[in-house]
Formats: structure tokens, C-alpha cells, sequence
């Protein structure tokens, strides 16, 4: 009988080990991939803009197998800048829906917007899936197109042509190395974007004028004062500093990219970023410089683009600086004001510095795309003393005198 219970034992035991077999079989996690073209994955970080129109994103996919994670990372990168990021293609609600079916096509064949892929940069395994990283470099310009052309997103044509895109002063503000590259990157970047750009030098010489209305706002800001001279509707201040550091016995550089940007005519701020490159081993800083200047170019742009948008639509904004006599001066405030103004605009009218012989305003005024356009609406209307002339115009920017074309007056 000993050796029937022996028997028994182990056979008992034999079926506690298949069964504990089949359990563990029966537990480990079956691995299929969704229906559909939206990645499974939805890891991924920007890197920088590569240039003007390309973008490097660094992502993750998920597969059940090589061939699944790669495509998966692919879809991830692509779905990222149109989606999310700092600066998503598809901005708003409306577009993300009216997307849907391209999006759909896009990520069916995402070959068609990756420009250079890098081998894998991280592999490791979170049952059931495999997962792989790569760096990507994605054609931002021809995913736009694709979205434009599909009626989705508007065209930076279409826009202009609806509210007008804004003249843009590009200034160095300071004389560090590489700072003549990273102003040459944002000319590059928004001369792409169909902005016209102008750049104005650290020694230029301003008017007179210009100055003392400067002087009087109490805005000692030489930046401003010379972008108002170039009629700028937006000026960009790009700063650049380069530091060092030392590891593993060798000198490594890296660069950050500073920018504010201003709507000129109010001086007020539409927009700040800060670009950086990863530190290297270079000779010349130029390199590191525009890696950086890409990155915060391209942050800047969206954040011009979108701020003038919504406030053009409100009417463009004009600084309007009028010179009279002082027996003359009250008089044509007055009329300037509520003669003339309160009858071309619906939105507030901000008075910013007056004088004995001097007032500057800020107005918006919608249909209306250049001070020259301005100076004739104005002068239709005025009915103070005098006439008025034109002193100056540039842009968004208009000098007029009220009174008879042959006083001189001189700002005090």
C-alpha cells in the first residue's frame, strides 16, 4: 500500500503543476494592437525646430511587435505637433473635429511627413507591449499644407488677406557672440511666414521727433523709439548669452535665446520665450546660437501670429502723435478726440502723453491698413483750428500738425 500512496502523492503533485502551468498561461496578458490609425502611444517631447519648417520630436511607440512600435512612434510623433506641444497645429476645438478625416489619412501613411528618423534610442519591455523610442524629424510645412488644402486650418495668405499681418522690427539687444546669427534665424523664420521684416541696426540714428514723443510717454526704451521711426506694427528684442562649462576634462558651450516681442503702437507685450541648445564642443558659437534662435523662433512666431489675430480683429492699432500751437492746443485735442476719433472708432481711445504743443493717442480702427490711409480719414473729418498736414508716417505710425502750413512748432 506504501506504494500506492506514493503514487498518489505524486501524482496529485503532477496535476497542482500542470494546472499551476495553465494558470499562468491563462494570466499573462494577451497582446493586440486597437483598430484605427491614433497611436497607441501618445509619449513625446519636442526637441527643437530643426529649421524653418521641420521639427524634431523625440517619441515612444507601443507594438506587440518591432515593425507595430515603430509604426506606433512614427504615429505618436506626428499626432504630438499637430495635438499637443506648446504650439499644437490644430488650435482649437473646432479645427481638431473638422480634422477628424485628415488626420486619418496623415497617420495612415506618416513615411510621408518624417524627413529623417534616427536609430532606437530606448528599448524595453512593459507587458504585453514592446516599446521603442526614436528621434524624429517631422515636415511641419507639409503638414500645415495638407490641413490648409483640406479647408481645415486658414493659410497665413488667407489670414493677411481677412486682418493683416503685422511689419515686424527684428533688434539686437545686446553685442554678444552669435548675436548677428540668431537675428538672421528670426528674419529666416518670419520671412517664411509671409511677415514682413525689418531690421533695425543698434546705431541707428532716430529722428528728433521720434525722440521727444518717446521722451514724453516716459517710454526710454531705444527699441521702441526705433521701431516706431521704421513704422514696425510688432518689434522683437533678441538677446543671446553663451555660457561655459567643463565636464569629462573638455569645455562644452551651450546657448539660450532670449525674445520679448511688442505691439509697437501700445508697447504692450505679445509675447516672450527663451530658446536653448544642448551643450557641445564647438569652436564657433554660431552653431549653438541658431539651434537655439530655431527653437525660439519658433515659439515667437505662433505667439505673434495668434496674438495680432485677435487683437486685429478688433481694429488695427495706430499711434497717432499731433502737433499744434500752443493757444491752438486744447482746442484740437478736443476736436481730435470727439470729432474725429469717436466717430472712426467704437473702442476705447487712449491719450498716453500731452504737452504744451504735443498730444499722442492710441486708437484701433478696423478697415484701415497704414497710417497714410489713416492721415485722409482723418483729415475728412477734422474741423478744428487750422488744417491738418502730415509731419510723418511709417506703418502704424503717423506725425500730423494741426494749424497753418506755414507755423513751425517745436515739441516742448
Amino acid at each position: 500500500m506504501k506504494w500506492l500512496k506514493s503514487y498518489l502523492i505524486s501524482l496529485l503533485t503532477c496535476v497542482g503543476i500542470i494546472l499551476f502551468l495553465q494558470s499562468c498561461v491563462q494570466s499573462k496578458p494577451k497582446c493586440t494592437m486597437p483598430p484605427g490609425v491614433e497611436p497607441l502611444s501618445h509619449q513625446a517631447t519636442f526637441i527643437e525646430s530643426y529649421s524653418t519648417g521641420e521639427s524634431l520630436v523625440r517619441a515612444t511607440g507601443k507594438g506587440c511587435n518591432f515593425q507595430q512600435a515603430t509604426l506606433d512612434a512614427k504615429r505618436a510623433a506626428i499626432w504630438f505637433l499637430l495635438y499637443a506641444g506648446d504650439h499644437p497645429i490644430l488650435k482649437t476645438y473646432q479645427e481638431q473635429q473638422k480634422a477628424k478625416p485628415i488626420v486619418e489619412q496623415i497617420l495612415s501613411n506618416p513615411d510621408l511627413y518624417i524627413r529623417w528618423q534616427s536609430d532606437v534610442k530606448e528599448k524595453k519591455i512593459i507587458p504585453p507591449y514592446l516599446l521603442l523610442t526614436y528621434l524624429f524629424k517631422i515636415d511641419v510645412n507639409a503638414l500645415t499644407q495638407k490641413l490648409v488644402q483640406a479647408g481645415v486650418i486658414s493659410s497665413v495668405e488667407e489670414l493677411a488677406e481677412e486682418v493683416g499681418l503685422p511689419t515686424i522690427a527684428v533688434i539686437p539687444a545686446n553685442n554678444a557672440p552669435g548675436i548677428n546669427t540668431a537675428v538672421t534665424v528670426f528674419q529666416e523664420y518670419l520671412q517664411d511666414r509671409d511677415f514682413e521684416v525689418y531690421v533695425a541696426e543698434q546705431n541707428q540714428v532716430l529722428n528728433k521727433i521720434v525722440k521727444k514723443v518717446a521722451t514724453l510717454e516716459g517710454n526710454v526704451d531705444p527699441y521702441y523709439a526705433a521701431a516706431l521711426q521704421l513704422g514696425a506694427d510688432v518689434y522683437v528684442k533678441v538677446r543671446v548669452n553663451v555660457e561655459k562649462e567643463y565636464a569629462y576634462g573638455r569645455e562644452f558651450k551651450k546657448a539660450s535665446v532670449s525674445v520679448n516681442a511688442y505691439e509697437t503702437a501700445t508697447g504692450k507685450q505679445i509675447g516672450a520665450t527663451t530658446g536653448y541648445s544642448p551643450p557641445r564642443t564647438v569652436v564657433s558659437v554660431d552653431a549653438i546660437v541658431q539651434e537655439a534662435a530655431n527653437d525660439a523662433a519658433d515659439k515667437i512666431t505662433s505667439q505673434i501670429k495668434k496674438a495680432w489675430i485677435k487683437e486685429t480683429k478688433k481694429g488695427h492699432p495706430f499711434k497717432v502723435v499731433v502737433l499744434a500751437t500752443p493757444e491752438n492746443m486744447s482746442r484740437v485735442d478736443q476736436e481730435i478726440y470727439f470729432g474725429v476719433f469717436k466717430k472712426l472708432t467704437r473702442r476705447p481711445i487712449k491719450r498716453l502723453a500731452s504737452g504744451q504743443n504735443m498730444v499722442s493717442y492710441v486708437v484701433y480702427v478696423k478697415g484701415v491698413s497704414n497710417a497714410y490711409e489713416l492721415f485722409m480719414k482723418m483729415k475728412n473729418l477734422y474741423h478744428g483750428p487750422g488744417t491738418l498736414q502730415k509731419v510723418m508716417d511709417a506703418g502704424s505710425f503717423l506725425i500730423i500738425k494741426a494749424g497753418n502750413p506755414s507755423e513751425e512748432i517745436t515739441i516742448e
